[in-house]
């Protein structure tokens, strides 16, 4: 796999896999939400697996092995995930997305549920990817609407 596609497969992880999450309580008035990204990445072995810089969290955390073992065995990753895992949102209202996660996730609004743009994630859960990833914008390895990380 490559670099590239590695990277992918860790960015879009969190979208893949919070799909099947259960519901959850939001907070705030129905014209703003709030929602946390998580994640749980081991530095040391996702940035040897997808590159330098991948995963920034301090400490340990859940193996990119282990990572890619949970999503082969139950179809999702425990430590990757929304919070709260679905809310509401009235028409025309905000939506705050805060990564408090290591990688950098995205957040991408799409039509219907499926699968991300990463085939090597899609593979594992065998999920087809949804329209909108043939148009999504890539800058410096990143997506162009990428939720900031809180440190």
């Amino acid at each position: 796999m490559s670099r590239t596609l590695a990277r992918l497969a860790v960015t879009v992880a969190l979208v893949v896999v919070a799909g099947t999450a259960a519901v959850a309580v939001a907070h705030g008035d129905a014209s703003t939400r709030n929602v946390q990204i998580l994640d749980t990445c081991d530095p040391a072995t996702f940035n040897a697996v997808v590159g330098p810089g991948t995963c920034t969290r301090p400490g340990g955390g859940v193996k990119f092995s282990d990572f890619v073992s949970q999503l082969q065995t139950h179809g999702e990753a425990g430590g990757w995930r929304f919070s709260p895992e679905q809310l509401s949102l009235a028409p025309g209202g905000t939506l705050l997305a805060t990564n408090r996660g290591g990688e950098d996730h995205t957040f991408t609004e799409v039509k219907g549920y499926g699968g991300g743009c990463v085939p090597f994630l899609n593979a594992i859960l065998g999920l087809t990817a949804v329209p909108e990833c043939s148009v999504a914008v890539f800058s410096d390895k990143r997506w162009s609407n990428r939720a900031p990380r809180e440190r």
